[in-house]
């Protein structure tokens, strides 16, 4: 649902129980402002026109063997940019970014490094900004499945295509490729992506968000679906929050309990992290979800009953008594539904990559995935690692090189299956493929 992304050469987080400085609250400030989705502040000039899409013959033609990078509108409004390399292997990536907060403008995604790691390897890239920004997850399919028809008139035809999203990016990737045969899309890499649905997602976020203000009553405005406007995250949030926590820090230790999927983080700095990592997401994105939700409520803890062992018996029921109790609308969950949750069809191979400690979106939505889509097609790894999408592009290439060797062995395959050899050959590459073992998770650092 909501994420966080540290920019390229933004300072790192680091909070601590013990202790907290201004410089810190600015750090945290400019992580979790930024949104999972880093966005080019220069949307492009160039629109889409009646009379380019009369010349895509020739600019077909004209842009073969060159280099190409190409920027427009969509009649939705979505922004949208094409790069094709002059030795084009003649596959195309659909990049999918993540949340944008919804007061941001529209703007294309900020992913040149990835972009350019891909350009480099021979790959085209195509992404697209969405109509609007928030939990845009309907307009992130529709818009970027869209991609496909342009690249289409402007490039031309892609032997090959695979979908490339990270953390709400993965969700929007996972409903397109289990939509979709595995002809539409040969393959689909997602990093700490929304993969076991937007359901448990807004669990997770409501619970400590409702939990925080019952522990923490009045260091936050409004509430879970009616936050304030926030105009100063580090005045309205990050501070406030850290304040709260540092004069009672038994106070996350009860949030750790009681929640139904607990914060990530294995120290005191880590917690506070997450801590105000997810209110800051719940405070910038609850009213825009509650919008989409068509003004009804997305959160369920009516008959729920927070418990923990390791509590007193007399606290557990006094928090129970307290905390706010929200009931999902069958609307509500309907839109959950269909935006989206994992479904049991996987026709194309699927890597997911997601750091062990994610604090946006957690670890369990690999296990939700994994019992619901168990399949050969499905590739999940796991790298011990705290943070939300913290990887370099030099660090992710080599798992998506992975998962196209995956997804050319399983064309290899099925093209002996149907006894053309000769077919098999013509699709593959010079280099051997690599076919992998699905059910590995390859932890590492």
């Amino acid at each position: 649902m909501f994420t966080q992304h540290t920019h390229r050469g933004s300072p790192p987080l680091r909070l601590s129980l013990a202790r907290w400085s201004s410089s810190g609250a600015l750090a945290l400030l400019l992580a979790v402002s930024s949104g999972c989705s880093q966005k080019s502040a220069t949307a492009p000039g160039a629109a889409g026109s009646q009379s380019s899409r009369v010349a895509d013959s020739f600019h077909r033609q004209r842009f073969q063997g060159k280099q190409v990078h190409l920027e427009g509108r969509a009649s939705s409004g979505a922004l949208w940019e094409i790069d094709k390399p002059a030795d084009w292997n003649g596959e195309l990536v659909l990049y999918l970014h993540g949340y944008s907060s919804p007061t941001d403008p529209v703007a294309l995604p900020h992913n040149e490094a990835i972009r350019d790691s891909l350009v480099a390897r021979g790959f085209a890239v195509a992404a697209s900004s969405f109509s609007s920004n928030g939990y845009a997850v309907r307009e992130g399919v529709r818009e970027s499945d869209d991609l496909n028809d342009v690249f289409r008139e402007r490039i031309g035809h892609a032997r090959h295509t695979y979908l490339f999203g990270q953390s709400m990016g993965g969700l929007i990737g996972l409903i397109l490729a289990q939509r979709h045969s595995g002809k539409d899309y040969d393959g689909s890499f997602l990093v700490c992506g929304i993969v076991g649905g937007s359901t448990e997602e807004i669990q997770y976020i409501g619970d400590i968000r409702v939990l925080f203000d019952t522990i923490y009553p009045g260091v936050l405005g409004g509430d879970l679906e009616h936050p304030p406007v926030i105009t100063n995250i580090n005045a309205q949030v990050v501070g406030p929050v850290v304040a709260a926590v540092t004069a009672n820090p038994q106070g996350l230790g009860i949030i750790q309990l009681l929640a139904r999927h607990p914060l990530a983080g294995n120290n005191g700095q880590e917690l506070v992290t997450s801590l105000v990592t997810v209110l800051g997401f719940a405070m910038q994105g609850g009213g825009d979800l509650f919008t989409r939700a068509g003004s009804e409520s997305f959160f369920d803890n009516a008959g729920w009953q927070y418990t923990s062992p390791a509590l007193p018996a007399a606290l557990v029921t006094d928090i129970n008594n307290r905390v706010a109790r929200y009931t999902r609308t069958r609307s509500a969950a309907e839109f959950l539904q269909r935006y989206g949750e994992p479904s049991s069809r996987l026709r194309s191979p699927m890597m997911t990559l997601h750091t062990m400690r994610d604090p946006v979106v957690p670890l369990f939505h690999e296990d939700l995935l994994a019992q619901v889509a168990a399949s050969p097609n499905l590739i999940q790894r796991r790298i011990d690692r705290y943070g939300h999408t913290p990887f370099s592009a030099g660090e992710l290439m080599p798992h998506f090189n992975d998962l196209v060797n995956f997804a050319r062995a399983q064309r290899h395959r099925d093209h002996d299956d149907d006894d053309d050899d000769d077919d098999a050959v013509a699709a593959g590459s010079s280099a051997a493929p690599v076919l992998l073992d699905p059910r590995a998770t390859n932890p590492a650092k």
